[in-house]
Order: C-alpha cells, then sequence, then structure tokens
C-alpha cells in the first residue's frame, strides 16, 4: 500500500480553534476572555495563542481590554477553519481535506483512498502544479483565487446508473451559481465545460474504477474561477477564460461558496444513485445549453462530425443534425463550435 508523501499531508484541523471561531461567528458583540476560556474549557494563555494563529491565517479580530474579542471579518481565500466550520451541512459521515499545494486535488483523492480513507469525501488546494481537464489536458490552477476540488464517492453499483453524473454535477452547480448570482449569464458546454459570455469559467472532470458490471469509485474534478482577475490569466487562455469576479466585478467568499459546489455535487449524485424521474435530465440541461442551435464540429472516435446541436437526449447524448438532415446521438467527443 502507498504512503502519502509529506509534502501531501492535508492541513490538521485544530478542534479548538474551530470552537472559538464558530463562538465568535455567533456572537453579535464583544465575547470575554473569561467565557471563552470556560466555554471551550482551556486557559486565558491558550485563548490568545489561538487567537494569534486565527489572525495569522486571515481573519480580523479585533481585541479590547475588559471586552474581549470582536470577529470583524473572514478570510475570502480558502482556509481549513471555514472549509470545517461551513462544511458542518453537509451530511455527517462527509470528510474534507484540504492542501496548501498539491499536483492534481483528482490524484491526491485517489491516493487517500489507496491509503484508507473512505468515500464520501473533498480535496481541497490552493493550487494545483499538475491540474488537468479532459483529454489529458492542462488546466492552469492559479494559487489562492480560484477554487480546485475533488469530490469522491463510492457508490458500488452498476455504472448505468452514473452515467449522467456528469451532466447533472454541471446542472446543479449552475443552480447553485445562479441562486448566488442570479444576473450570471451561465451555460454548459457539452459535456462539461461552464461558460459565462461565451468564456470558459469552469470545468469538470469525472474518473472512475469500473470492473466489468460495478463502478466501485468514481471522482469529480471540478476547477472553478472564482476572484481571479482577467489580467492574471496566462496570455494562451486570456481570450477564452473568465471569472465570477471578471463577470459581475466583485469578488466572493470561496469557502461558503466551496461547501455549495459540494452540496450541489452530492445531489447530482444522489439523483443518480436514486433513479428519481422528478427532474427530466433533458429539460434541465435545456436551461443551461450552450450549444443547442449551433453549428458545431465534433470529433469522436477520431471521427469528424459536422452538423447543428439539438440538445440532449434522456440519457445525456449529444443530438447533432447532419448535414444530409440526419440526426445522430452522440454519446461522447470532443465540441467546438464553427467559426
Amino acid at each position: 500500500m502507498k504512503k502519502i508523501s509529506k509534502q501531501t499531508q492535508a492541513v490538521a484541523i485544530d478542534l479548538t480553534e474551530i470552537a472559538i471561531l464558530e463562538t465568535l461567528m455567533d456572537a453579535d458583540d464583544y465575547v470575554s476572555g473569561n467565557t471563552l476560556a470556560q466555554s471551550i474549557g482551556i486557559s486565558r494563555t491558550t485563548i490568545h495563542t489561538k487567537m494569534d494563529q486565527l489572525k495569522s491565517s486571515g481573519f480580523k479580530i479585533k481585541a479590547i481590554s475588559n471586552r474581549g474579542y470582536y470577529l470583524e471579518k473572514l478570510p475570502k481565500k480558502l482556509t481549513p477553519q471555514l472549509l470545517h466550520t461551513y462544511g458542518k451541512q453537509l451530511p455527517e459521515n462527509f470528510k474534507l481535506f484540504f492542501y496548501p499545494s498539491v499536483d492534481s486535488t483528482n490524484l491526491e483523492a485517489e491516493r487517500l483512498f489507496s491509503n484508507g480513507t473512505l468515500p464520501p469525501f473533498a480535496v481541497f488546494s490552493h493550487k494545483q502544479t499538475a491540474g488537468k481537464g479532459r483529454l489529458g489536458r492542462k488546466w492552469h490552477s492559479q494559487a489562492n483565487q480560484n477554487l480546485y476540488c475533488s469530490i469522491m464517492f463510492s457508490p458500488n453499483t452498476p455504472p448505468e446508473k452514473l452515467q449522467s453524473f456528469t451532466l447533472w454535477a454541471g446542472i446543479e452547480v449552475c443552480r447553485s451559481l445562479k441562486a448566488l448570482i442570479p444576473t450570471l449569464d451561465l451555460k454548459i458546454k457539452w459535456p462539461n465545460d461552464l461558460y459565462c459570455n461565451g468564456k470558459k469559467v469552469s470545468g469538470i472532470l469525472t474518473e472512475a474504477r469500473i470492473d466489468s458490471d460495478r463502478m466501485h469509485t468514481i471522482i469529480l474534478g471540478l476547477g472553478l474561477n472564482i476572484n481571479s482577475t482577467s489580467t492574471t490569466f496566462p496570455e494562451e487562455i486570456k481570450s477564452i477564460a473568465t471569472s465570477l469576479r471578471a463577470e459581475t466585478n466583485q469578488s466572493y467568499d470561496m469557502n461558503s461558496l466551496s461547501i455549495e459546489i459540494i452540496q450541489a455535487t452530492v445531489r447530482a449524485y444522489n439523483k443518480c444513485i436514486e433513479a428519481s424521474d422528478l427532474d427530466s435530465l433533458s429539460s434541465a440541461w435545456d436551461t443551461f445549453d450552450y450549444l443547442k442551435g449551433q453549428a458545431i464540429t465534433l470529433t469522436e472516435n477520431g471521427q469528424k462530425v459536422s452538423g447543428v446541436a439539438l440538445g440532449i437526449n434522456s440519457y445525456g447524448a449529444l443530438q447533432v443534425k447532419k448535414n444530409n438532415g440526419t440526426i445522430q446521438s452522440v454519446h461522447s467527443g470532443d465540441v467546438t463550435l464553427k467559426q
């Protein structure tokens, strides 16, 4: 069994810091050091030490003699303390792992599983040194500004049950983002890219362990450009990439948004596992369809197909009306819009 190398160990969660943080977040006014010490069961000296540690993590905490401590501002960048705190909204057995840097969150999820960590869990990182997208493409992973995460499940079901998981994940993530930012012009380019105003804002990559009749694990890796600006993108993607901040001219709390994304992914997973027919895949997709009605070129198994995208069917296959008038169902491939 492989061991996780020291440089890829997750940041340890300090439960005392979490207890202090949650008390301050729930308070409308200053909280005295004595109150904190007594309620948590630690010394005043420890309170002072933990406050310094929270401040060094980006929490703005004001201290006044004879009044105590007041939480003025939360950090917007990913912090393990806030992920843990907001993560209490997730299912009880859901685990979160945070890393300052990893090669790839998908690869780290695989390593955690190989070393005995049971799904469901999620891996977060400030940056990836070898982030990847579909078809082996590189995913630019700028430090601190954007979300890089992977969510692993262990369905142990026939693979067919999760054949639409990537599509449902895109739909549920779009629904969550639209609930937060109703004005966002958000679309999904089949099968797994999110676009705003014609530019890519997010990519999804799913990888699974499957034998002849069972899917043992599935990982959904997601990169979402949140607080990066157009000036910080590499030259080669400036014209094709965007972020939530670039689209709305405001920055976002990455911690609460990250948990929203995890919840959206869990909803998508449960839809597939429970085989619920209450929400039609094709009609739900239609709301966010980036390709529908557009002339496209698609490469499937080395063969090029040209035509007009008509949406997807109930199984998630892209429907393409070819130049000869016939309609072809495409289950996988790489799509480009015709110029």
